[in-house]
């Protein structure tokens, strides 16, 4: 009697974790090969190949492990897999002019990219944080700082990113870039940065 009851406690931990027997394999599983297939087969060119009967056809392959892993990386290699995301872009800072918070021409193609990075993927959420210098009052310097991380969200919404993915912020003259007295370490500081 207990063993009965242990032999089918290990059938139910072998199906839990994935393990299985030939004698559970669908019928149609038999016309498939079970060895590395080309990764055409495995992975569709694309989304209308993506159909039901393919679907059911890959996951009824029973691939170990090791022969998936090897698909998954000729599949990108041979670009039959197209990436989730794009790369994010590399540049995230906006500086401005002394107690300005206007956003310059210069700054245009860096939004841009953004914004495309930001579109592709409406899942992403971007947080804009403006700063500043230590100069002048530190309510002043907080306001200023919202107006400049506002005026990039507005120029990241006209280059196309959906207004539901950006957070504007402002943190004024705390947490500064570079904590030097110049002028070249203030204008470090007066900033807009763009955190994913």
């Amino acid at each position: 009697m207990k063993f009965s009851h242990a032999s089918a406690l290990i059938a139910v931990i072998l199906t839990a974790s994935g393990c299985s027997t030939t004698n559970n394999v669908p019928e149609d599983v038999n016309s498939l090969s079970t060895s590395p297939q080309n990764p055409a087969q495995i992975f569709a060119d694309t989304k209308d190949d993506f159909d039901e009967v393919r679907i059911k056809q890959n996951q009824s392959a029973r691939l170990s492990r090791d022969e998936q892993i090897q698909l998954a990386v000729e599949a990108a290699v041979t670009d039959r897999v197209e990436p989730i995301l794009m790369e994010q872009p590399r540049s995230r800072t906006i500086y401005f002019t002394f107690s300005k918070s206007s956003v310059e021409s210069k700054w245009k193609a860096q939004l841009k990219e953004h914004a495309r990075y930001i579109s592709s993927d409406l899942s992403l959420r971007l947080m804009v944080a403006g700063f500043t210098d230590e100069k002048g009052a530190a309510d002043f310097n907080l306001k200023l700082g919202k107006k400049r991380a506002d005026n990039v969200c507005k120029k990241l919404v006209e280059f196309g990113a959906r207004k539901e993915q950006l957070t504007c912020v402002s943190y004024g003259e705390s947490h500064p870039a570079d904590p030097g007295k110049d002028d070249a370490s203030r204008a470090r500081n007066r900033r807009a940065e763009l955190l994913y």
